[in-house]
């Protein structure tokens, strides 16, 4: 059978159809699924917000432990007006403040008025790898008594008297009198105080003044801040001299290297002497 002219451009006209539906059936189909892709990583993104990197923390400069003496039911030493728990406390959490600030890891054995056992301080100190102790407390006596004092244990090591000696010469420029440093207690020097005894780490029992002096009160309370940055400082140049002697070294020379500016001005001060005196010759 043969086809007419006009049957064959029929054909060929159906043939075009189907296939532009196809296309436009394709075109549609690939449409949806782009916009579907698009309304999926918008929800997700929506939903699951790309968080940004957390920078990795810097490790602590040192680990060290801050014992504020007495609390809760062992009130401590006092005046009839003040306690020594509350100097304590008051002067540890703000001691804490200035090493945070130096990059330190500071652990307390109490941060308010809780009753903590005199031994377990120590305990607590060596728990957390604490590399220095500091037991803060304050004097007192029936008699005249006034300045600061430090314990260490009764072993008497270097690295204990180092840290006594720095904070007591720290506080003795906040206008403390300066006293002793005794290894033992008060009345042996063969037994230790409890809150130091069991530390494995260099340490000091700090008595910073006599409760039952006013002079000592007034020095506490009116420099409360500059007595915690001197505990802080004292206690920082400790931790240089054990555990960062390259910093400390590197401190000293920077501090006593002479600049070219500094030898320049010496050597012109020198002329100018060496001519005035051959002026004065003359």
């Amino acid at each position: 059978m043969q086809l007419t002219d006009d049957e064959i451009r029929e054909i060929l006209r159906r043939e075009k159809r189907k296939k532009r539906k196809k296309q436009q059936a394709r075109r549609r189909f690939i449409s949806v699924t782009l916009l579907l892709i698009a309304i999926a990583i918008f929800a997700f993104v929506k939903f699951h917000p790309v968080s940004e990197p957390v920078p990795e923390e810097e490790p602590p400069r040192g680990i060290i432990f801050i014992d504020p003496g007495h609390g809760g039911s062992d009130p401590g030493v006092d005046n009839g007006a003040r306690y020594e728990k509350d100097d304590t406390l008051k002067l540890g959490l703000a001691v804490r403040t200035y090493l945070e600030g130096e990059g330190f890891e500071v652990h307390m054995s109490r941060t308010d008025d809780t009753a903590v056992e005199k031994a377990q301080r120590a305990v607590m100190a060596n728990e957390c790898k604490a590399q220095l102790m500091i037991s803060l407390h304050r004097n007192q006596v029936d008699g005249k008594g006034e300045g600061v004092e430090a314990f260490i244990p009764k072993l008497d090591a270097k690295e204990s008297r180092l840290l006594a000696d720095n904070l007591l010469n720290a506080l003795a420029s906040q206008g403390f009198a300066k006293r002793t440093v005794r290894a033992g207690t008060l009345n042996d020097p063969e037994q230790d105080y409890d809150e130091i005894g069991g530390a494995n780490m260099p340490s000091c029992l700090l008595e910073v003044g006599f409760i039952s002096s006013m002079e000592d009160n007034t020095l506490f309370d009116k420099n409360l801040d500059g007595n915690a940055k001197a505990i802080a400082t004292a206690i920082e140049s400790t931790f240089k001299t054990l555990f960062e002697p390259e910093t400390e070294s590197k401190d000293s020379e920077a501090a006593s290297a002479e600049t070219p500016e500094d030898a320049a001005e010496d050597a012109g001060s020198e002329e100018a002497s060496a001519k005035e005196a051959e002026k004065a010759k003359g």
